[in-house]
């Protein structure tokens, strides 16, 4: 799938960084430190899972995990404990003409970034 640089974002209590998009894009993630919201949300139309949105944590207290994103799928995060680092290593170099952006509270995608993680 290829290597095109590995990448490092620091991010504060309550920031959120929602929507990202690529076309020609795969994403890989590793939360270092920290507790991030993750929210992803199908926008492929081919896909049998289209529409559908996931959220869930990652980080401290939580299963280590790396989450592969795949072209198509929104993608963003929330810290709700931090600060959080994100170590991320995507397939292409970074091109401001696949950096898609939709707004975190767009109506077409069914999900609440102001509200917190679920009680289990």
């Amino acid at each position: 799938e290829g290597f095109g640089q590995w990448s490092h974002s620091l991010m504060y209590h309550d920031v959120v960084k929602a929507w990202h998009i690529h076309q020609r894009q795969i994403d890989w993630w590793y939360v270092a430190s920290g507790v991030l919201k993750v929210g992803l949300y199908d926008a492929r139309k081919e896909s049998p899972t289209f529409g559908d949105t996931m959220s869930f944590l990652m980080g401290d207290n939580q299963e280590a995990q790396v989450l592969k994103i795949p072209i198509g799928v929104a993608h963003g995060c929330k810290c709700i404990s931090g600060p959080a680092n994100l170590f991320y290593i995507t397939s292409r170099t970074y091109d401001p003409e696949d950096e898609g952006r939709i707004a975190y509270d767009a109506p077409e995608i069914d999900f609440d970034w102001l509200s917190g993680p679920e009680i289990n």
